[in-house]
């Protein structure tokens, strides 16, 4: 027998009312009724995707910066060091995913508080503690045997930025300053991770740039928080009470100048092919545009949406990266070295 449905969501969704009718019925238009109360359980989305959005992976942008060591050092053609690269920036992955979980174990009652946070996975309920747990072990697992398979210095910048998070995590963002700090840090950790996955020592030109810019994205961060949230920024980020974008104007003012001029004083180190010179046009165009998204348009809350979301900026970050690997790999000669 053929069978009819007419459904009516609730407003709320919270149930149906369905009426289902048989041919028979549908002659003389007299239905049937009954209604259906549905588990709030039904509406989540199922632990597995939940859990996916816990990794945060587009966060996983960042840890592209494990790639400077291998591309600076002249072995990104050396197919080794090429997976040991690949490596490093899985493993960091992992374990920044774990230090995400982590975070938001520790601040879910607060999360569940504001209404911006509440509906992380394990504030609303939706990530089951036990799947965090086992997933919170298993990430943490592999970052370390990886670490181990890399190195000592693989070992010790992974410890330290394990350190650096859970003291973030339990203090130090409530801490003024040294909350953005603790995120240049992090990036600084990440340059070195890489640079030790392939067996090679850091410069100390490539380090203050590395400082310096996350120290411009941290603090462009802040602006664009303070900026969104107004008289809520008490309740979203206590820390951002303690700032005024009049200060985080001249920070930001100050780390853009310092983060330009180390990378240009690391573009012409004796070590270095001079003609990289050359790639500080498409920096200065990318952190001037940045500025433009964080000053005139307000972006820069969430720095990697910045970055897969402006084309420009992409346009930056891909011209500069070309220039780089034609430079070093074609082994292009434009510009004399300095002379003392």
């Amino acid at each position: 027998m053929l069978r009819h449905e007419a459904v009516a969501l609730r407003a709320d969704g919270a149930s149906v009312d369905r009426r289902v009718y048989s041919s028979a019925v549908m002659a003389d238009l007299s239905p049937v009724n009954y209604s259906i109360d549905l588990d709030d359980q039904c509406l989540r989305p199922a632990p597995g995707r939940a859990l996916v959005q816990q990794l945060r992976p587009r966060q996983w942008v960042k840890n592209l910066a494990c790639l400077a060591g291998v591309i600076f050092s002249g072995r990104l053609l050396v197919p080794e060091h090429l997976l040991q690269a690949g490596l490093a920036v899985a493993s960091y992955s992992a374990a920044s995913s774990a230090i995400y979980i982590f975070n938001d174990f520790c601040d879910r009652e607060k999360d569940r508080r504001n209404p911006r946070t509440a509906s992380r996975p394990l504030a609303s309920g939706t990530l089951p503690l036990w799947l965090a747990g086992l997933a919170f072990a298993t990430l943490l697992g592999f970052a370390s045997a990886s670490a181990l398979a890399l190195g000592t210095g693989c070992v010790l910048t992974l410890a330290s930025y394990a350190i650096l998070n859970i003291s973030y995590s339990l203090r130090l963002k409530q801490a003024v300053i040294a909350d953005v700090m603790c995120i240049a840090l992090g990036f600084v950790l990440r340059v070195l991770y890489g640079v030790y996955a392939v067996g090679v020592l850091p410069t100390a030109w490539i380090i203050l740039c590395m400082f310096f810019l996350a120290l411009f994205l941290g603090f462009g961060k802040r602006k664009a928080e303070l900026a969104a949230l107004g008289e809520d920024s008490v309740n979203a980020r206590p820390v951002l009470q303690k700032y005024s974008l009049a200060f985080l104007d001249l920070m930001l003012a100050i780390s853009a100048t310092l983060t330009i001029v180390c990378y240009a004083l690391f573009t012409v180190v004796p070590s270095r092919n001079p003609t990289l010179i050359l790639t500080i046009v498409p920096v200065v165009y990318c952190m001037t545009r940045y500025l433009l998204q964080i000053m005139v348009h307000t972006q820069g809350e969430s720095p990697d949406g910045v970055l897969l979301t402006d084309w420009r900026m992409g346009v930056g970050i891909l011209s500069w990266l070309g220039l780089c690997v034609a430079i070093l790999y074609g082994n292009i000669h434009l510009i004399a070295p300095l002379t003392t």
